[in-house]
């Protein structure tokens, strides 16, 4: 029992691990025509749900979102945001390269086509923020 026990106690511990490197697939939608072997220099894509990218910067769904886009031998491509426009229409710059690999299948990928774009695994979403007390005041 005690040996069963510790194999499932090291089970769960590895199960815990490998989540800490694991990556992000995120669907994002096409804003333009483009071809996943042939893409152009510059896409701009519409995020389906929020991603964070930073500690300091979350794009929400609903974010349009500019990036380079460097190809890649297997027909694939590599999605490199360098801006987005927020829900009041302002653009901003990103400023940390967070590059983001296409996933899925090489072919014409539509306006209005949704597909997925794996982001590395920045940490969780949420955040423990620090409450300043009364006696931290003193």
């Amino acid at each position: 029992m005690k040996k069963l026990f510790m194999a499932f106690t090291a089970f769960v511990l590895s199960l815990a691990l490998c989540q800490g490197v694991s990556a992000k697939t995120i669907q994002v939608t096409a804003l333009e025509d483009f071809q996943t072997s042939n893409p152009p220099q510059v896409l701009h894509v519409q995020m389906n749900a929020n991603t964070r990218l930073s500690y300091d910067l979350m794009l929400f769904q609903g974010f349009q979102v500019t990036g380079k886009v460097q190809p890649q031998q297997n027909g694939g491509f590599v999605f490199i945001p360098v801006s987005y426009v927020n829900y009041q229409e302002e653009q901003l710059p990103i400023q940390k390269e967070v590059p983001a690999v296409y996933k899925g299948k090489a072919g014409l990928i539509r306006r209005n086509q949704p597909f997925q774009l794996v982001f590395p695994n920045n940490g969780p979403d949420t955040f423990q923020y620090y409450v300043p007390s009364s006696s931290d005041m003193n």
